[in-house]
């Protein structure tokens, strides 16, 4: 199996995922404007993209791309900074995330992972530091009345943080075939 992987990453943390997904896969990966010459020959296509405003970044030359080439596989890495599941963020709030740019009855067999990435309000752009100071507004209200969840939100975000981790990677390894799913003890 020959692989691409394509990424589009602000502050790092999607281009580190796409790294280390390369290393797996055998191949160098390049950012998402390369998509046409590094897919060209690949069997897989994966794109490490991260979350902004409700959608994926890069997903929508990722999906011009998969329509004009049905013929192969594609994978994606879903990278945020919302901590991995767990019972204040649930699973299917990431999966319903995802599902903003890759709706499950277009793309219903699509393999992908969410992984957590970092926080770096030094790197953002000016737009986006406008952004997140509003945000941050929001989040303090919602503190005020009580909300446990925002202010872990909020402290992780003042603070800044990388939380990339290899091991996060593992599922989609398995789904794609890379690795053997592991037996229960």
């Amino acid at each position: 199996m020959k692989a691409a992987v394509v990424y589009s990453s602000q502050t790092g943390s999607a281009a580190t995922y796409a790294r280390w997904l390369g290393e797996e896969l055998g191949c160098t990966p390049a950012p998402i404007a390369e998509l046409e010459r590094v897919g060209a020959n690949a069997d897989l296509v994966v794109l490490a993209g991260w979350f902004h405003a409700a959608s994926l970044k890069g997903s929508k030359p990722f999906k011009a791309y998969m329509a004009r080439h049905p013929e192969k596989r594609y994978a994606v890495v879903a990278v945020g900074a919302t901590p991995m599941p767990c019972e204040l963020w649930p699973a299917s709030e990431h999966e319903e995330a995802f599902r903003r740019s890759f709706p499950a009855e277009a793309y219903p067999d699509l393999p992908w992972v969410y992984c957590r990435g970092g926080f770096h309000f030094e790197r953002l752009g000016a737009l986006d530091k406008i952004a997140m100071r509003i945000y941050f507004s929001m989040l303090e209200g919602e503190i005020a009345r009580g909300n446990e969840r925002e202010r872990i939100a909020l402290e992780g975000m003042r603070e800044g943080f990388d939380d990339c981790n290899r091991a996060y990677l593992e599922p989609l390894l398995v789904k794609l075939g890379v690795r053997p799913a592991r037996q229960a003890p």
